[in-house]
């Protein structure tokens, strides 16, 4: 308990000494991973909790999203070795954008969330990273 609040601390006082325009590109940062890593452990709760109304609409239920993902998780296997992450504006939006090779997969994938301000997903993608290939 005490390591988990010291490691809060220290992450609090690193964000408050960044330079300011650090600020919004460590957060989408933060949010693009912790929302991959819920992909990753089935936590489709957590993600649902976080979906636009759009969002909502494209997977009707908590149910249908699991299917969906858990089945394209499943088919990838493990993420493994290196991981490209960068962060983009496609205004009114934000885009997280992850690079990885995974066990089953013959080439590395791109999983990019696409986010508004508040951090609500309005966009799920993933697919053959075809900038990898070059």
């Amino acid at each position: 308990m005490r390591a988990r609040i010291w490691g809060v601390a220290v992450a609090m006082a690193a964000a408050a000494c960044s330079p300011a325009g650090d600020r919004p590109e460590r957060l989408l940062l933060e949010q693009g991973r912790q929302y991959t890593d819920w992909l990753y452990d089935n936590e489709y709760d957590k993600l649902w909790d976080r979906f636009s109304p759009e969002m909502r609409q494209t997977f009707s239920s908590v149910t249908d999203l699991a299917n969906f993902a858990s089945r394209a998780v499943t088919r990838l296997g493990r993420e493994q070795g290196a991981v490209n992450e960068r962060v983009d504006s496609a205004a009114p939006f934000r885009v997280y954008s992850r690079s990885a090779s995974f066990d089953n997969a013959p080439e590395r994938m791109l999983i990019e969330w696409s986010l508004t301000e508040d951090g609500k997903v309005t966009g799920l993608l993933l697919r053959p990273d075809t900038e990898a290939r070059q």
